[in-house]
């Protein structure tokens, strides 16, 4: 899959192969993404939730990243 193929599409993104060690959490942390924006806007929460709710699904998205860079540097080169 690539970064332009995402729904909603980025509408500035160059196309960018997405590694498949990263598929499945850039998927999951985009439904994540929606299903937050869709909550904080029925609940109609303040400003501190939302800044609160974004920094969890950063941290949990950071996580994610941290340990597919790991594996992904420990696998040989290609190309």
């Amino acid at each position: 899959m690539r970064i332009d193929q995402l729904q909603p599409t980025p509408t500035s993104a160059q196309p960018l192969e997405i590694p498949p060690q990263l598929l499945d959490s850039v998927l999951r942390h985009q439904s994540h993404l929606a299903s937050l924006v869709a909550s904080l806007r029925a609940a109609g929460l303040g400003e501190d939730v939302v800044e609160a709710s974004v920094r969890t699904l950063v941290d949990s998205y950071a996580d994610d990243l941290t340990v597919a860079i790991r594996a992904m540097m420990k696998e040989p080169q290609h190309g």
